[in-house]
Formats: structure tokens, C-alpha cells, sequence
């Protein structure tokens, strides 16, 4: 048990319930409302919410011992709640709390009431739904489209700004294990210079959550001044950037978790960069990649 949080006496409960949520069970709400409750009981239902994955093979005498309670006093609490005893409420309660914890909370906002333990479940969630959303919305002839313009390509240029430039880095680094050259410039002139070229061998990729970045918006305009094409990865297929791509992949973002919708947008747009990434490998041939990381581990140790 020397993973279980010992502090209870300072742990709050973070399950936030909703008023007149259906979804969540009279057990639950009351173990989260409190109402009536003694100061042990606090503690008692706090742990509960806070550790409800640990529960399983917890025993009444270790449950005690964690929430400075006793062991008469962890069964006088589940009578109070219902039930014959502590086995059947223990039964009863990670079936509730488990099926309460998968269930969609992607509209939740992070609150400064959430306990580390709910927050790990919202950000699990909002993960899980920035893929899954994205990979609802990412059409396969899209991919193949882009993977086509990719290949056919003797370069790739990348564009992006701000915290996107990482995801940059990432594509281009895949891109580099499938034997595809390629230019991303950091500075804004830089950029301008590079879409300059007139080099139809070339792809540019844009990376964009808005689509309306002035400075992008430019550079796009120039690369289709001088005859090139370019792959937009975006949250907005009606943009600017859209209108003027020759591939754009949709990524969702949940904008209702301001908060973070950034690093959701990099979520989705990392899931389009590993879907590009497997296209390319199995165009390639995954042995070949595997013979050059197989080498590249037996002759550089980082």
C-alpha cells in the first residue's frame, strides 16, 4: 500500500457533481455531498473518491490505518451508507465509481477543486476524445491524398509558429525515418524566403489550429505564387489556410477546455502525424526502417 496517498487529512474529494446529473449514482453524490457527516467520515469518503482504484484488495483494518480511522469505526460508515457491511459496500461502490469514472467528462472544465487522481481521469479523457474525434473526422482518401503529395515530393517544407513548431519537429522527424528530406525554418523571414523558391519538387506542410495566421496565410499565398503546393493540418477546414491548401487534415479540439485546448490540438494533430507516418513506412517497407534503427543502435549510444 506505500503508493496510496497518506496525507487524507488534507485531501479533498474532486468528484464534481453536476446538479440533477443522472449519471451519477445517490452513493456517490452522497459520498461527495457529505451531508451529516462526522469529521472521520470526511475522511473516510475522501479517501474513498480519491483512491477509488485502490481499493479492491484493501481490507477494512488497511483502510482504517490510512484514513487514521479504526476499523469499527470504517464499519460502523458503511451501515450508515446502506449496506450489511464493509465487503458489500466495497463491491457496490467500485462498481459505481468505476462506471462513473469512464464515462465521457470531455465538457468538464479543470476546476481548482479536482484532486491529482481526477485530473489524471480528465486528461485521460480529454486525450482519448481528442483521437478518437480526430480520427472520426480524418477521411482515409485524405491521407492518401497527402501521403501521395508526400512521396511524389523530392522535399518537404514545413511552416508553423509557437507551440506548433514542435509538432513540426515531430513530423519532421518521422519524416526523416522514411527517407524524406526536409527544411523547417524557425524565423518568420526564413520562412518567407523559403516559400520564395520556385522548386515544384517541393511540398510545404503548414501546421495552423486557427488556419488564420497572418504570417502563415503569407507564406501559403507565396508558395501558390510561385507554383507550390501544401498540406494543412488544422482545427478549421473552412479557414483561410483551407481554401488555399491542396490537402487539409482535420484535427478536432475541444474548445470547451480552454484551458488546454492547445495541447489538444497537438494530441489530434500528433495522431495525424503517426497515421502519415505508418502510410509512408508501409509504402517504404517496415523492415528497411527497422534495419536502420537496428544500426543507428549499434553505432551511436546517446
Amino acid at each position: 500500500m506505500g503508493d496510496i496517498n497518506r496525507g487524507a487529512k488534507k485531501v479533498r474529494s474532486g468528484v464534481e457533481i453536476c446538479e440533477g446529473d443522472d449519471n451519477v449514482s445517490r452513493l456517490i453524490k452522497a459520498l461527495q455531498v457529505q451531508e451529516g457527516f462526522s469529521e472521520s467520515e470526511k475522511e473516510i469518503a475522501n479517501f474513498l473518491l480519491e483512491n477509488y482504484r485502490s481499493i479492491a484488495a484493501m481490507s477494512t483494518r488497511q483502510l482504517a490505518q490510512l484514513t487514521y480511522t479504526s476499523a469499527s469505526t470504517i464499519v460502523r460508515f458503511t451501515k450508515r451508507m446502506g449496506f450489511e457491511g464493509y465487503t458489500e459496500f466495497k463491491i457496490r461502490f467500485l462498481t459505481e465509481m468505476m462506471e462513473y469514472a469512464n464515462q465521457s467528462r470531455e465538457d468538464d472544465s479543470f476546476t481548482n477543486k479536482d484532486t491529482v487522481r481526477i485530473l489524471m481521469e480528465k486528461v485521460a479523457c480529454m486525450e482519448r476524445s481528442a483521437i478518437k474525434e480526430t480520427h472520426l473526422h480524418l477521411e482515409p482518401v485524405l491521407v492518401v491524398r497527402a501521403v501521395k503529395e508526400i512521396i511524389e515530393a523530392d522535399h518537404v517544407d514545413f511552416y508553423a509558429t509557437d507551440d506548433n513548431v514542435h509538432i513540426a519537429n515531430l513530423a519532421a522527424v518521422n519524416l526523416s525515418m522514411a527517407d524524406k528530406g526536409y527544411t523547417l525554418p524557425l524565423s518568420i523571414s526564413q520562412m518567407y524566403l523559403t516559400s520564395s523558391r520556385e522548386n515544384k519538387k517541393h511540398i510545404g506542410f503548414i501546421i495552423s489550429r486557427t488556419g488564420e495566421n497572418r504570417m502563415l496565410i503569407d507564406v501559403a499565398r507565396n508558395l501558390r505564387a510561385h507554383g507550390s503546393k501544401f498540406i494543412l493540418i488544422t482545427s478549421k477546414p473552412d479557414s483561410t489556410l483551407s481554401k488555399l491548401a491542396e490537402v487539409v487534415l482535420p484535427v478536432v479540439t475541444a474548445s470547451k477546455l480552454e484551458e488546454l485546448w492547445t495541447r489538444v490540438f497537438w494530441i489530434g494533430s500528433q495522431y495525424v502525424i503517426d497515421v502519415i507516418f505508418a502510410a509512408l513506412l508501409s509504402r517504404k517497407g517496415f523492415k528497411a526502417v527497422g534495419e536502420r534503427e537496428r544500426w543507428l543502435r549499434s553505432n551511436f549510444h546517446y
